[in-house]
């Protein structure tokens, strides 16, 4: 069984995916963008550039530390907290 984490998500992420927190079942970062990616699919694009490779302007913290660059093969650990915020849009 997989570790339940919690993700919290901002800007963008949060108006997407209806909600500002989420508790999900996931092993590594990338399984936390898998399951966002299933929730709602265009979501990819924010993700991912159109080559597939991950877009370095999305900031990911696991337990209040940022990952920089993310790894998102890191393993996760029940009650883990990963934060997701993306640029915030504006002018």
């Amino acid at each position: 069984m997989s570790p339940k984490v919690r993700v919290r998500l901002f800007h963008e992420l949060r108006e997407t995916i209806g909600q500002s927190e989420l508790e999900i079942e996931a092993k590594t970062l990338s399984d936390v963008v898998e399951s966002l990616i299933n929730r709602q699919s265009r979501l990819k694009e924010l993700f991912f550039d159109s080559k597939g490779s991950l877009r370095r302007y999305i900031l990911f913290y696991l337990n209040n530390s940022v990952q920089n660059p993310p790894n998102l093969a890191t393993k996760l650990n029940n009650s883990d907290l990963v934060l997701l915020i993306p640029p915030a849009a504006g002018g």
